[in-house]
């Protein structure tokens, strides 16, 4: 393909898929990291000035109240501006705000503030990856790949905001300065991308891969008002089964090194530690699903949407079970373990929503990812504060975690047998009479 340039000298040709993806990957870490080290502080400023469980929960969920608003518009963002701007402006946003976390941790309100702001400029940055993945590839053996790599990040990320803000706190003795760290970070990387990024265009296709029939048939469907995203019933089991996901994954997110210091008598820097074991584990897990996938897709696997479904079953059951035992046992190292494998349940849960966002609306993966994101959201904001409020009132973790169970069992069953793969245009022209006979 020969090189262009627009009216204003720059290469217009798209940008290299390889690095989009891989920088996607690396500002997915940070993303999460810079979620989950709030909670190694809040354990730290949980001792220094007495913050109750409680307390620590609505710190958590206010997080997730700014990111909640943000995401059916962050989708939006996605698909209009494209996944260039989006990843440098977001990242620099939620930045700005991590750096002015530990202004005032004793002004509850202020701190507040600053997590709910974190939230929103988060928003739009995941919704922007998946829909670069459903520009960028066609080939439904491929996807499953690129959308495990480019979200794996939500894997690796909160073992490494726990892990990194533990050293940070014991070299420094000052949550402080994780956040100074993190920030930083996050302001450079994101000027760092848009000086190499602004040269080129949202990624595209290959010039041999854009010419297969089925890149031509994604190409050429249409979007719908986005509007229907939300009123058509033939999505709301999708909703649905994606509302677990962020509840369960946000208790660990959120509560885990608290759970691991308070409640199984493990020190703080050694909890933290601990605290990133899972999620190294559910990192590979999430690759591992996105690959099984692409495999079960190119041996035909596919019908009724197969080869997602399976991982929403095998994800939602694994993720039960181990729970279940941690909940239940008075060992460390057992209740460790079943966290560990709980965790690799969840990556193969959350693989299959945000591919099939990618394979049933190409062109609206943003929009859709957002609004079926703002459901799991919900979830993510009650998660943190009632599992608080449970856990104070019950002085144990056994109830949050048994409830946590309920939802995901609850939520996969919907989603396997009541949603119907088919593109998004098939599932809008079906009225509710036909929706309900297909059920």
């Amino acid at each position: 393909m020969s090189a262009s340039t627009d009216s204003n000298g720059r290469d217009s040709r798209p940008i290299s898929w390889g690095v989009t993806a891989t920088v996607f990957f690396v500002g997915s870490v940070l993303l999460w990291a810079d979620r989950t080290n709030f909670s190694v502080a809040a354990a730290a400023w949980a001792k220094e000035y007495g913050w109750t469980p409680s307390t620590i929960g609505m710190m958590l969920s206010a997080f997730s109240l700014g990111y909640l608003i943000l995401q059916p518009v962050g989708g939006w963002i996605a698909d209009k501006f494209g996944p260039r701007r989006t990843l440098a402006a977001s990242m620099a946003g939620w930045s700005v705000w991590v750096l002015l976390t530990p202004v005032a941790p004793t002004v509850l309100w202020l701190t507040a503030i600053w997590r709910v702001l974190l939230g929103a400029f988060e928003g739009p940055y995941i919704p922007a990856s998946v829909a670069a993945v459903a520009r960028a590839i066609p080939s439904i053996a491929k996807r499953g790949r690129f959308s495990a790599f480019v979200q794996s990040g939500a894997q690796l990320g909160p073992a490494a905001g726990v892990f990194f803000a533990g050293v940070i706190l014991s070299t420094t003795g000052s949550p402080t300065y994780i956040f100074v760290i993190f920030g930083l970070l996050g302001l450079v990387g994101a000027a760092a991308w848009w000086s190499y990024a602004r040269n080129f265009t949202d990624p595209l296709p290959t010039a041999a891969h854009a010419e297969t029939v089925e890149a031509k048939q994604r190409a050429a469907q249409a979007p719908i008002q986005n509007r229907l995203l939300l009123t058509t019933p033939a999505l709301w089991p999708f909703y649905i089964g994606y509302f677990a996901l962020p509840y369960c994954q946000y208790l660990f997110l959120t509560w885990l090194p608290q759970y691991l210091s308070h409640y199984r008598h493990i020190p703080l820097v050694q909890a933290s530690a601990l605290s990133a074991l899972p999620f190294i584990v559910a990192f590979l897990a999430a690759n591992f699903a996105g690959w099984a996938m692409d495999w079960l897709a190119a041996a035909g696997w596919t019908n009724g949407g197969f080869h997602r479904k399976l991982f929403v079953g095998l994800g939602s059951v694994v993720y039960a079970a181990c729970t279940l035992i941690a909940a239940t046992t008075d060992s460390n190292t057992v209740a460790v373990t079943m966290i560990i494998i709980a965790n690799a349940g969840l990556s193969f849960y959350v693989v299959p929503f945000w591919t099939t966002c990618t394979d049933i609306a190409p062109n609206q993966t943003g929009t859709l990812g957002g609004l079926m994101n703002f459901f799991g959201i919900i979830g993510a904001t009650l998660s943190p504060y009632g599992t608080g409020v449970i856990a104070q009132a019950t002085g144990a973790f056994v109830a949050p975690l048994v409830l946590a169970v309920c939802i995901m069992l609850t939520a996969a069953a919907t989603m396997i047998l009541f949603f119907r793969y088919r593109p998004l245009s098939e599932m809008v022209s079906e009225t509710p009479r036909e929706a309900k006979l297909a059920a």
